[in-house]
C-alpha cells in the first residue's frame, strides 16, 4: 500500500469511526453550494502540480511535470518520467502553498558550483508561471534568487522543492535578486 492510499485509508476510518459528534445545530445542517462542495474537495481531489515548459513565459511544448505533495523532494527528470533534461526555460504551478521554495539547478547533482535559482512562494498560488530562472518582474506571488555563472533557461538538470528553507546558498558567479 503506498503512503496516499494509506493515508486515504486513515481518514476514511477516522471519519466513519470517530467519536459521536454532538448533535448538529440548524446552521449546520443547511445544504452547501456543489460549487462550495467543490471548492472544499478540489486539494484532495486536484494535488499541488509543478510543470516545466521549453520557453520563456510557459510557452512552447511542456517538457514534463511533478505531482508535489508538499515535502522535500527532488524531482526526477527524464529518467524518472518527470522533465526532460536540459530544455525547461519556465514553470508553471498550479495549487502550490505559501511557503514553498523551489529550486532548479544546472548540474544534475544540485551542485552550487554551476548556475541555479531559489523561487519562494509568498502567497497560495492556484495559477502561476515562472517565466524564466533567470528574472522575474516585481511581484506579490513569488520572489526569485539566481546564482549567474552564464546561464540557466534550457539549461536545467535537477530541480527540488520543499515547504522550508533549504541549507547551504553559497554561489560562485553572480547573485541576482527579483
Amino acid at each position: 500500500m503506498n503512503l496516499r492510499n494509506g493515508l486515504l485509508s486513515v481518514l476514511l476510518f477516522a471519519a466513519a469511526c470517530g467519536p459521536e459528534s454532538e448533535p448538529v445545530s440548524a446552521e449546520a445542517s443547511q445544504e452547501v453550494s456543489p460549487l462550495t462542495q467543490k471548492e472544499e474537495v478540489s486539494p484532495l481531489v486536484s494535488p499541488p502540480v509543478i510543470t516545466f515548459w521549453e520557453n520563456n513565459g510557459c510557452g512552447g511544448d511542456q517538457v514534463g511535470w511533478y505531482i508535489y505533495n508538499d515535502a522535500a523532494m527532488i524531482m526526477p527528470n527524464a529518467s524518472g518520467s518527470g522533465w526532460v533534461n536540459d530544455e525547461a526555460r519556465s514553470m508553471m504551478l498550479f495549487r502550490v502553498n505559501a511557503g514553498t521554495i523551489i529550486r532548479v539547478y544546472n548540474s544534475p547533482s544540485g551542485s552550487h558550483t554551476d548556475d541555479w535559482a531559489e523561487i519562494t512562494l509568498k502567497r497560495y498560488v492556484d495559477e502561476l508561471c515562472i517565466g524564466s530562472f533567470e528574472s522575474a518582474s516585481p511581484n506579490a506571488d513569488y520572489s526569485l534568487r539566481y546564482c549567474d555563472e552564464g546561464g540557466l533557461d534550457g539549461k536545467v538538470s535537477q530541480a527540488r522543492a520543499q515547504p522550508y528553507a533549504f541549507t547551504g546558498s553559497s554561489c560562485n558567479g553572480t547573485w541576482r535578486y527579483y
